[in-house]
């Protein structure tokens, strides 16, 4: 009876690991198929950052407690082109979304990321890791 028990447990966990790690994929597949060409995310307050073939910016901050959609005003492309600043400057709103070709792990998850991200307001930054989920057109 023991021996059941502790099969089921393990069996469970394993479920419940399997599931979670599916979820986390399908939070990235379900953007990309709704045509995010960047998405980047970070803790301390909970954040995500989304780009639309270079033309649109979707930010939300601290669990939705705060979202921004806009327009991108500007853009300025590393030499490599993997690097990027999108500016986003009106009358309502002004930041940046800086993404660097520059690997950067996850404090809290350890999950690792071949982009750092940086969303930068006048006065609150904010830094995490991103990937790219649709290639550029060149």
């Amino acid at each position: 009876m023991f021996k059941k028990i502790v099969l089921f447990s393990l069996l469970l966990t394993l479920l419940i690991t399997v599931t979670a790690g599916a979820a986390a994929t399908d939070v990235w597949e379900q953007a990309k198929a709704a045509g995010v060409q960047f998405r980047g995310i970070g803790n301390e307050p909970d954040w995500l950052v989304e780009i639309r073939q270079d033309q649109m910016i979707k930010f939300i901050n601290d669990s939705g407690k705060l979202e921004v959609k806009a327009p991108v005003d500007d853009m300025w492309i590393g030499p490599a082109g993997e690097d990027k600043i999108y500016y986003v400057e009106n009358d309502a709103i002004q930041f940046q979304v800086i993404i660097m070709k520059k690997p950067y792990q996850d404090q809290i998850s350890g999950e690792k990321f071949p982009y750092q991200v940086r969303v930068v307001f006048p006065n609150k930054s904010y830094t995490g890791g991103g990937k790219l989920l649709i290639p550029v057109q060149e």
